[in-house]
């Protein structure tokens, strides 16, 4: 069991520079100081908040290259329909000149 997690898990806002302290003497990892506005959780919670965080995971959010790679993907595809855009736009440019150039009786150089 890692202390630092089951706290964590059930006061996520918890600050470990004020609001409890860990230590370890070489026997294990203890809850040496504790500032919450909570009694100080036994073992028993500890473990049970431990296995629980283990089970049910809170949002973790996405490493900066999946991240990154999400945002690629979405330029990707915004370059894809603005390539499209203009290629429609170019091709409405082409018939508006061509009714032009008719209207006018000129022909297309």
């Amino acid at each position: 069991m890692i202390l630092y997690e089951a706290i964590k898990y059930q006061y996520p806002d918890a600050d470990p520079q004020k609001d409890f302290e860990l230590r370890n003497d070489g026997d294990g990892s203890y809850i040496n100081e504790w500032h919450l506005d909570v009694p100080k959780p036994t073992e028993k919670e500890l473990k049970a908040w431990w296995e629980e965080s283990q089970s049910n995971p809170r949002y973790q959010p996405p490493l900066p290259l999946d991240y990154l790679a999400q945002e690629v993907a979405k330029e990707k595809l915004m370059r894809k329909q603005l390539e499209h855009q203009c290629e429609h736009l170019t091709n409405e440019l082409k018939a508006l000149k061509k009714e032009i150039l008719l209207y006018k009786g000129e022909r297309e150089s």
